[in-house]
């Protein structure tokens, strides 16, 4: 799926290699805001990470385990949000009921909101298709630079690269997207007691 040409214009195409690298200069240039914007109800990894393959076979025990360990690597970028007091988001929209790998991400999810991670959740009705024109995967750093994922047309989820977005119009309305997301949006925490419930 690809977002709409209009948000594209102006941008750089960028490999999945450049793409990181552009990440990591956002990243040390951000001021005060990153909102992340998560669309997609199930993805792909080019290796798919040992817990993952734990929950595929039912090893709940085991993949709690290996998604703490995981989550490990992230704890510096926890503790750098913090000291710079940068408002960190990840907004995830989810339909109902959870497709297999949200329910395996939501487990990550919960051990990543123990550590300081603010994950928000904003239930989108079952009619609304993820991913779509509207909907789409992107990165939001301040009002200076965004990154717009590309899943190609192969393979459902399985990130080819993505953009590199610098003009002023197509950052405000994302940034439109991701405040009206993050409006409707609860704490992962609030999302999975109600589950519970």
């Amino acid at each position: 799926m690809t977002p709409p040409e209009a948000l594209l214009s102006g941008s750089t195409r960028l490999s999945l290699d450049a793409f990181s690298a552009e990440f990591a200069v956002a990243w040390s240039r951000l001021g005060k805001r990153f909102l992340k914007v998560e669309c997609w109800q199930e993805y792909q990894e080019l290796e798919a990470a040992a817990s993952q393959e734990a929950y595929n076979r039912g090893d709940v025990a085991l993949t709690r385990e290996l998604l703490r360990s995981e989550a490990e690597s992230d704890r510096p970028l926890y503790g750098d949000v913090r000291r710079r007091g940068i408002d960190y988001a990840r907004l995830r929209l989810v339909k109902l009921p959870l497709t297999p790998y949200l329910e395996y991400e939501m487990m990550a999810y919960s051990i990543r909101a123990e550590m300081g991670e603010n994950i928000e959740v904003t239930k989108i009705p079952g009619e609304v298709e993820l991913p779509s024109a509207d909907y789409f995967d992107f990165l939001l750093f301040d009002v200076a630079v965004a990154l717009i994922h590309d899943y190609g047309s192969g393979a459902a989820g399985v990130q080819s690269g993505g953009w590199l977005v610098r003009d002023p119009q197509v950052i405000s309305v994302l940034e439109g997207t991701a405040f009206g997301i993050r409006a409707r949006a609860v704490p992962v925490g609030d999302f999975l007691a109600a589950r519970k419930a």
